[in-house]
């Protein structure tokens, strides 16, 4: 489904308690070094070390209850980058690694390294783990986490490149596991424009993504799915004032998809809103 301009307000609440989507106003005058004092890193949460673009206020309440975090729960982030969201699930009880490539990737003030996860695991008294690198360099065991997330990651990536992380998805989530997905709906690139991409990616197509993945689909409306037979972009169009749309031109779609529980069952496709 695409976010919705008026989202629940237990989202909200979300926001206010965390600090989301890029931390609490607070975060604007204090520098580099003085936002890492305890008390003040406390002011700004978690979320108050990367920037994010404004969809993120429904995109990180959404997948944290897709995600239905829990005591010993294990969650792996794809491309969490120091986002605030992977520090939430692990003070819900989460188990949660992080697959970054980091600094070569990421030119921000608060580049993802080790020392800088390790520096905001003290601040907030989290365990989250790093591993960066690329995902298929990660070497994590067959069905090995219950939740695999990616938020606003894979329209940035190459569908070659996407083949390999849907393979490598299916192997390391255990049998009935979710990945849960936000994919950024550019608006000023194919079929909206002519372009094929911008300077941050492309419009993926979401029925590829679920065919290729070889899951079944629990959660999302393919008239609002990118790459669906149902979608019409000038209807999306015509009706934009319904959806939520960030300060960079993008529209927010949700997926979320299950591993079959049985070896060899062929996955089912069942859309839900």
């Amino acid at each position: 489904m695409l976010a919705p301009a008026n989202y629940p307000l237990r989202y909200h609440w979300f926001n206010l308690k965390w600090g989301a989507p890029s931390g609490r106003l607070i975060r604007g005058v204090l520098s580099r070094e003085r936002r890492t004092a305890p008390w003040r890193a406390r002011l700004v949460g978690c979320f108050g070390f990367q920037g994010n673009n404004s969809t993120r206020a429904f995109e990180y309440p959404w997948a944290f209850e897709a995600i239905g975090p829990s005591a010993g729960l294990r969650v792996l982030e794809i491309g969490g980058s120091l986002s605030g969201f992977q520090f939430a699930l692990d003070r819900a009880g989460c188990e949660v690694v992080n697959v970054d490539p980091g600094d070569p990737f990421y030119t921000g003030l608060w580049p993802a390294t080790p020392a800088n996860v390790a520096l905001l695991n003290g601040l907030f008294k989290t365990n989250v783990t790093l591993k960066q690198c690329f995902l298929a360099d990660a070497a994590f065991p067959d069905a090995s986490f219950d939740r695999v997330v990616s938020i606003s990651v894979f329209e940035h990536i190459p569908e070659e490149a996407l083949t390999g992380i849907l393979r490598e998805t299916f192997r390391i989530l255990k049998p009935g596991g979710l990945l849960i997905l936000s994919i950024d709906l550019f608006l000023n690139v194919q079929p909206f424009e002519d372009r094929v991409a911008n300077e941050y990616g492309h419009n993926v197509s979401v029925k590829w993504l679920v065919e290729k993945s070889g899951m079944e689909i629990v959660h999302g409306k393919p008239a609002e799915l990118f790459g669906y037979p149902d979608f019409n972009w000038k209807v999306i169009s015509a009706n934009r004032n319904r959806y939520l749309t960030g300060k960079y031109p993008s529209m927010v779609q949700t997926v979320v998809l299950r591993k079959p529980n049985e070896a060899g069952r062929p996955p089912r496709t069942r859309c839900a809103s």
